[in-house]
């Protein structure tokens, strides 16, 4: 127990360090409906909300329907144990939630934003080897990363497939995150790990695809360096 308290403080701290201040400098309660782009992209079965809505109660002493950002972490740990989750996937998840403007670090949240954190931490820590490994290089402080437009590509992508029949609606198709492949034009050498991992995975909502960033950040990063090679082929 004290073991698990003690990481939680270091990520705690880790997290303060890192994250810019807000100008006023007030904490205040964040709730999922205010943020527009997550209440309306993220999904969520019954089952899982039910699991995180558990672990979210054991911190919510008073009941009152909030956590704090020491709380989320302490929360976050009793789903998924410290050995299925590194601390720079840890960080990633947080990071990651601040290009679509939520940062645990303002307040107080809401059971749906602290499932959002729980849900997206879920998908990371089943992913595989390649993916994980894009994950921990990847540099949160660098220009490229905090210029990649997410919300953007994910409307931009959604907007893509639209009119096509078999498509569900808010979610991203593995076939068509093919053709995005293909027109990135991404290395031989992570070419067949890439083509791997898209072919056995469902369609991606939202966090699925916060989850897979990095993926994208290869396939952005392709684009811009050779925007006329068409030279992968699939």
């Amino acid at each position: 127990m004290e073991e698990r308290k003690t990481k939680v403080l270091n990520m705690l701290s880790k997290l303060q360090d890192d994250t810019p201040r807000q100008p006023n400098g007030n904490k205040g309660h964040s709730n999922f409906e205010e943020f527009d782009f997550l209440a309306k992209y993220c999904i969520f079965s019954q089952e899982k909300l039910a699991e995180y809505k558990r672990a979210f109660e054991a911190e919510d002493g008073d009941g009152d329907g909030y956590i704090s950002c020491l709380q989320v972490l302490l929360a976050l740990k009793n789903i998924i144990p410290p050995e299925l989750l590194s601390d720079e996937e840890e960080i990633y998840v947080y990071r990651i939630l601040e290009m679509v403007d939520f940062r645990v670090t303002d307040g107080l949240v809401d059971l749906r934003l602290f499932a959002v954190i729980a849900s997206l931490a879920q998908k990371i820590a089943t992913m595989d080897e390649f993916m994980r490994s894009q994950i921990t290089d990847m540099d949160f402080r660098s220009l490229e990363v905090r210029l990649f437009k997410v919300k953007q590509l994910f409307l931009f992508l959604l907007e893509e497939q639209h009119g096509d029949a078999g498509a569900q609606q808010g979610f991203i198709s593995a076939e068509h995150l093919l053709l995005e492949l293909k027109a990135g034009g991404i290395h031989l050498e992570q070419e067949a790990a890439i083509r791997l991992e898209l072919q056995h995975i469902p369609p991606l909502d939202l966090l699925d695809f916060l989850a897979y960033l990095p993926l994208f950040m290869l396939i952005h990063k392709s684009v811009i360096a050779n925007p006329l090679d068409d030279s992968s082929n699939l």
